[in-house]
């Protein structure tokens, strides 16, 4: 089998899913996530594609802090803007001043979100869940608690806004997209991944 044939596909499959997200296709950021399961997810019975390729220590950009001891709120995989036309939330991609590589392990455990005093999410609960629940390569009944609360309109709060004498409140929406097109980019910025893939 050939693994670096196979991650040059993955890799170009979550180069293509990133520009359908940019053109305007936000849900093309579950696919994203089954790709990223492909590359990283290991279990006693489902080999990571890292694993096979025998670089599960590759290094990974990563673009948040990560929480900190006693955080009960914080997002780490988005950008929120205020301007002329409102509220936005959105992945910064590269602008954010926070740029480091990791252990991948180190990348995939990262606490990304902390929502409450027990809701925290690492990149892997929001990949897995949205690739194992959310439709990527299947659909469950119910969402894991942490994901659902990230998913949810309103889960990273509710902006309001005065626009021209009236009050207007925007929640966040779509925020699990926004993180897993943040992921995405880490990924594809990550000068050792895609040297594994060679040229």
């Amino acid at each position: 089998m050939d693994f670096t044939a196979h991650l040059k596909r993955q890799l170009a499959f979550l180069e293509r899913s990133t520009t359908a997200y940019d053109a305007g296709l936000h849900d093309e950021a579950i696919r994203m996530a089954v790709v990223m399961r492909v590359l990283m997810h290991q279990t006693a019975n489902s080999t990571s594609l890292l694993t096979h390729l025998n670089a599960e220590q590759v290094l990974l950009l990563s673009t948040t802090t990560g929480d900190t001891p006693g955080t009960v709120f914080f997002f780490g995989l988005g950008t929120m803007r205020m301007g002329p036309e409102g509220f936005s939330y959105y992945a910064g991609l590269g602008d954010g001043a926070v740029k480091h590589l990791m252990p991948a392990p180190k990348w995939w455990a990262q606490v990304v979100y902390v929502l409450g005093p027990d809701i925290r999410l690492s990149r892997k609960k929001i990949v897995l869940s949205a690739a194992n629940q959310d439709g990527g390569a299947h659909v469950d009944e119910k969402l894991s608690r942490e994901y659902q609360e990230l998913s949810s309109t309103g889960g990273l709060g509710t902006f309001t806004t005065i626009r021209d004498g009236l009050e207007h409140a925007e929640p966040v929406t779509n925020a699990h997209f926004v993180a897993i097109r943040q992921m995405a980019y880490e990924l594809l910025q990550s000068p050792a991944l895609i040297s594994l893939a060679g040229p």
